[in-house]
């Protein structure tokens, strides 16, 4: 069952998605124009009109699917935010649907460009640029999987993100900072693999095991915070924390020494004690 923090933290990055419903309401003028261009039989006003509410239309559509990628991305579930520049696209159909309306409307073609600059300059303003991230360049390596590793690494990514979404449902601010910092080295060491993909077999136990477990172990406390007794738990995660950032530098340092041993055996206790652990 999805947890009360769980949905909050959901909603958040899902609610910026409600703002797509001001181009399906903007057009609603139009459509009493269309109808009064109907009657009139005005052939001109009837195609302008509705190649403006079409363009409205569209642009809510395209910009609905550009916020709702761009959620899934942050809440770490898909490894890329769309690739497709849909609010860029959103932005140029509102200029277009307001210049045609303004058109219709018996403006002339100076001021029916103001207006359109204006929705322009509107659009990006309330719906922001399309987002875009650091694309991964693993280079290639003898004897490395630049493909797979490529694939770890935004795996990677997401289970940070993740991470960092998760975090936000945290009360306490102290928490919520450490969880930030180990957010930080994390990134650093997935900077050091993309460098050298050959630290990618070193750091698998990494990718594939801690990254995973620190965001359960985290949504874990953010579920139960309110329900146990505050300092017993608190202690735990702290304690936990301290843990995590520790190994989290330690296989940091060792990528960035090119440290050919393994840290298997140095973070056996850490291993054994994410599997376990059970704040929830």
């Amino acid at each position: 069952m999805t947890s009360g923090s769980e949905l909050v933290r959901r909603w958040r990055a899902w609610a910026p998605t409600a703002k797509a419903v001001a181009l399906f309401l903007l057009p609603i003028p139009l459509y009493f124009a269309f109808l009064a261009a109907l009657v009139a039989g005005d052939l001109a006003e009837i195609l302008l009109t509705a190649g403006a509410v079409v363009c409205f239309w569209t642009a809510g559509v395209l910009v609905t699917r550009a916020l709702a990628g761009e959620a899934r991305y942050v809440l770490g579930d898909w490894p890329d935010p769309p690739a497709f520049p849909l609010k860029l696209l959103s932005a140029a159909l509102t200029t277009i649907g307001v210049m045609l309306a303004a058109t219709a409307a018996g403006y002339d073609d100076p001021l029916a460009a103001v207006f359109a600059l204006l929705a322009l300059s509107g659009h990006v303003a309330f719906y922001g640029r399309d987002l875009r991230v650091s694309r991964i360049h693993v280079p290639f390596v003898d004897g490395v999987d630049v493909v797979a590793v490529t694939a770890q690494l935004k795996q990677a990514h997401s289970r940070l993100r993740g991470l960092e979404a998760v975090s936000e449902a945290i009360v306490r601010l102290e928490f919520r900072d450490r969880l930030g910092h180990i957010t930080g080295i994390g990134r650093a060491i997935l900077q050091e693999i993309e460098r050298d993909p050959a630290d990618a077999a070193r750091a698998r136990r990494f990718l594939n095991l801690y990254l995973g477990e620190a965001e359960r172990i985290t949504a874990d406390y953010a579920r139960a915070q309110r329900a146990l007794p505050e300092a017993g738990l608190d202690d735990s995660f702290r304690q936990l924390l301290d843990d995590l950032e520790r190994t989290f530098e330690q296989q940091r340092q060792r990528l960035v020494n090119h440290e050919r041993m393994s840290l298997d055996a140095d973070i056996e206790v850490l291993s054994t004690r994410l599997k376990r652990e059970g704040l929830g």
